[in-house]
């Protein structure tokens, strides 16, 4: 039996998956049918929020948001006993439930790639449009490996591939980035990082071919020491992007030390402290055949939370995650950044912490407090923009001891700087959600949340993408203000700041190729 890791959003329920699949998956989509999910909270023209799953759907969690910039197309990913795709056409006031293949159990990324690789429509394609790549855990044939679904006639019909990442050691919490090809999806660089259930150690497996063939997993903490002593069998993934002007990648994880690694039970009981942030570089992949692609790996420390500090400071208020800024011009790399939660001010008191890099993650800026308000601050996400340009999406409670009895009040917050290369940047924050989206504490401990009875009704992340205004995207987990009552995958467009995009149209943010 594998090591378990409790960092997946769904492996809670993983092993009764496992033994009883065939009933989960019966309710299969029809390649061309499409569900309506239609209950809006607002429908103004510059800022509102969309209910994107079907209220049929009463546990799904764990969204995840991109936007195709060539035409305002919104892709919004999330579980729920399997993994589902929305797309809206209108700018996110309506979501279509795509067919979206079964055969796994969630723990869903998703991203936009290049130009679709067909001339004349196809069974399967459609000219003009861009490919749309989901990464999950697979369950069937290969159960906790990483599978990869996309899409060239925006989600009609879904080409799998079912070994995108193997590991023996079996795989938690696969995350997706993508590198564009300006001429054909089937030139997009494709990568997936995760961990594995025994080591814990990082790895990525990297597509040159538009993700229908990748790579052997590098394990890339073996390809420096440090990270590796640091790191040994105990880390939490925290995302994976890429350059936009040059194609280097950035992967990040969080970690403990050596001795709370080994001495408190590795990544078995997650006990630990989780105060050091990692951040590992690699030039683009290399190679075309499947044995040859191959990335090459710097890894570097963003910050050690525990040093100078008389507590125990804890990022896992889960996930740490990074963005990389676009500097405009061709193969002149952008600024890195790292986002985490994390109790640096004070013992107890979780806020939102921001540190960059000007050069390629070798050097990191001192973290700085996003968050203006007091409270609790969780799930952090982050999406950058043009030079110095960040946008922020988190959870937050005024308690500073959220818990179910108190009926703790969760709402979620955007923020934004357009000063991120700045060593004292200034952010603007706003309300994202016009109500209370979760009452209760939140748990954060994976499958120890069932062992402590620990509120884990979200799951475990939520997401923010930049569409072709430069406004934000957001997606959440939303359970108003009932206490374990149903969850549902809520879409919000936000203009209420600067556009992230420098040179941008913020008229036609909001929208898609219908409209408005």
């Amino acid at each position: 039996m594998p090591k378990i890791a409790p960092r997946s959003g769904n492996f809670m329920c993983l092993v009764s998956l496992a033994i009883a699949v065939p009933a989960l998956f019966l309710l299969a989509h029809s390649t061309d049918q499409f569900l309506r999910a239609s209950v809006a909270f607002a429908s103004d023209f510059t800022s509102f929020r969309q209910q994107v799953s079907p209220s049929s759907q009463s546990n799904a969690t764990e969204p995840s948001v991109a936007v195709d910039r060539s035409d305002g197309t919104v892709y919004v990913a999330w579980q729920a006993s399997g993994s589902h795709v929305g797309r809206s056409d209108d700018g996110g006031r309506t979501f279509l439930q795509t067919a979206f293949p079964s055969g796994d159990v969630g723990d869903v990324a998703i991203r936009v790639g290049g130009p679709t690789p067909c001339a004349a429509p196809t069974s399967n394609c459609s000219p003009g449009a861009h490919r749309v790549y989901v990464s999950s855990i697979e369950l069937t044939p290969l159960a906790l490996q990483t599978r990869l679904a996309f899409s060239d006639d925006r989600g009609a019909h879904w080409t799998v591939n079912s070994l995108a990442a193997f590991n023996p050691s079996f795989i938690d919490r696969p995350w997706l980035a993508v590198y564009a090809s300006q001429v054909s999806a089937n030139q997009d660089q494709v990568y997936v990082a995760y961990h594995d259930f025994s080591a814990s150690q990082i790895n990525v497996a990297a597509s040159n071919d538009g993700g229908q063939d990748f790579g052997p997993s590098v394990d890339v903490l073996a390809q420096n020491g440090l990270a590796e002593t640091q790191s040994f069998c105990n880390t939490v993934p925290s995302g994976i992007e890429v350059d936009p002007e040059t194609g280097e990648v950035y992967v990040e994880w969080i970690t403990a030390d050596p001795v709370q690694n080994t001495s408190m039970g590795c990544n078995i009981t997650q006990i630990q402290n989780f105060h050091q942030v990692w951040v590992a570089h690699s030039p683009p992949a290399l190679g075309m055949s499947l044995a040859t692609v191959t990335t090459i790996w710097d890894a570097h420390m963003v910050f050690d939370g525990n040093m100078g500090r008389s507590w125990q400071t804890n990022t896992d208020r889960i996930f740490a995650t990074l963005a990389v800024d676009d500097s405009g011009v061709s193969g002149v790399p952008g600024n890195v950044y790292s986002v985490f939660p994390d109790n640096l001010a004070a013992s107890g008191v979780n806020d939102i912490w921001l540190s960059h890099s000007p050069d390629k993650g070798a050097h990191w800026s001192l973290p700085v407090k996003v968050n203006q308000d007091l409270g609790t601050h969780y799930f952090p996400w982050v999406a950058a923009g043009s030079t110095g340009r960040v946008d922020f999406i988190w959870l937050t409670t005024p308690d500073l001891n959220p818990s179910d009895s108190a009926l703790s009040p969760w709402t979620v917050t955007f923020a934004q700087t357009t000063s991120g290369t700045s060593a004292t940047p200034k952010f603007n924050q706003t309300s994202a959600s016009s109500n209370v989206m979760h009452v209760g504490g939140i748990c954060t401990t994976g499958i120890f949340c069932s062992v402590t009875g620990g509120n884990r009704d979200l799951a475990d992340s939520i997401s923010i993408a930049i569409d072709r205004g430069g406004s934000a995207a957001l997606a959440w987990t939303d359970q108003g203000n009932v206490l374990n009552g149903p969850t549902h995958i809520t879409y919000g467009c936000v203009t209420a700041h600067q556009s992230a995009l420098v040179g941008a149209n913020q008229g036609q943010s909001c929208k898609g190729p219908a409209g408005p």
